[in-house]
């Protein structure tokens, strides 16, 4: 057993509990959502963060600092509190269009006064009646820096997914963000990029390769998408063009079923690696299913890839939200 204070009150921990179980255990109510680290939901501060709980999180927010409660355990922490809510910015946002990739996936385009992240980033968005999720940002780097594109997964009997898909133009919602290190570095500008994803992993690659297009990337930039069927694979239109306007850019779908004409049977991963078996130099970004990130990961870190290189996001599933 361990204890800490929580806002000047004792909060019990059993062994092993990270801070996060051990509020939630004791009817404390805190924010939380995937709780493995990805959606940043949980995000409290203490005098002393466990560094280890502080894996992707903003610069700004490790000098607050702030701390991943579903990561840290209980016992590494004395004193607990809320983070000042003018640590992370916040923005009111309008809907400006929403429509079908395909049968699973909604573009929502939103504006934001103030607002200004790199593509790749990723926010948390509030609907009015309290729900939240975090969405990566798909949004081109040639569009206004106030202009927000999400791919929006849309989960059978999920909350947000039931209220966006009935989200009408001029509806007010908030983001909260940016937040996350997946971007491009402009200091790159030479050297190879392979980005592997699945199903709404394309949101963050697209942003970014289209960043790196857009500030003069040089080395060639190949996009490996994979989805369940060939009609899951959204966005073709769009990654076309790219290879049109681009020509170090170029885009490889795989679908594991019934593929298109053009569509590679199997892993986006294990295609890229056919393709690229020796990653030294390259610079990696891997995002979507946590199963597929965790084997880019490895697999590319075992090709030559510096681990410094690999840029991951991994989709953690957030519940029925």
């Amino acid at each position: 057993m361990s204890e800490f204070r929580f806002e000047g009150r004792v909060v019990q921990a059993e062994d092993g509990e990270t801070v996060l179980e051990a509020l939630l255990r004791s009817d404390i109510d805190v924010a939380h959502g995937c709780k493995a680290g990805a959606c940043q939901s949980c995000v409290l501060r203490t005098p002393s963060p466990p560094t280890s709980a502080q894996a992707g999180l903003d610069e700004t927010l490790v000098e607050a600092g702030a701390f991943l409660s579903c990561l840290a355990k209980a016992g590494d922490v004395s004193e607990v509190d809320r983070l000042d809510p003018d640590a992370v910015p916040r923005y009111p946002a309008t809907v400006r269009a929403s429509r079908r990739l395909s049968s699973d996936v909604l573009l929502i385009q939103l504006e934001a006064e103030g607002f200004s992240a790199s593509p790749g980033r990723f926010v948390r968005l509030v609907h009015p009646s309290g729900v939240l999720r975090p969405y990566s940002l798909a949004t081109p780097a040639w569009d206004s820096s106030s202009s927000i594109h999400l791919h929006v997964r849309l989960i059978p009997n999920g909350r947000m997914s039931f209220l966006l898909e009935r989200i009408r133009v001029g509806q007010a919602l908030e983001v909260v963000g940016p937040f996350g290190k997946c971007r491009y570095r402009s200091e790159t500008r030479s050297e190879p990029i392979l980005m592997v994803g699945s199903g709404t992993g394309l949101a963050p690659l697209y942003g970014i390769a289209t960043d790196a297009l857009h500030q003069g990337h040089l080395g060639p930039i190949e996009l490996h998408h994979g989805a369940a069927t060939g009609d899951r694979l959204y966005f073709r239109q769009e990654l076309a063009d790219l290879e049109r306007r681009f020509p170090n850019f170029r885009y490889r779908p795989y679908a594991d079923s019934a593929p298109h004409n053009t569509d590679a049977i199997g892993s986006p991963l294990d295609g890229a690696l056919a393709l690229h078996p020796k990653l030294d130099g390259f610079k990696v970004y891997t995002c979507g299913h946590p199963d597929l990130v965790r084997m880019a990961k490895r697999k590319c870190f075992l090709a030559g890839a510096n681990l410094k290189d690999i840029a991951a996001d991994a989709f953690e599933d957030a519940g029925k939200s």
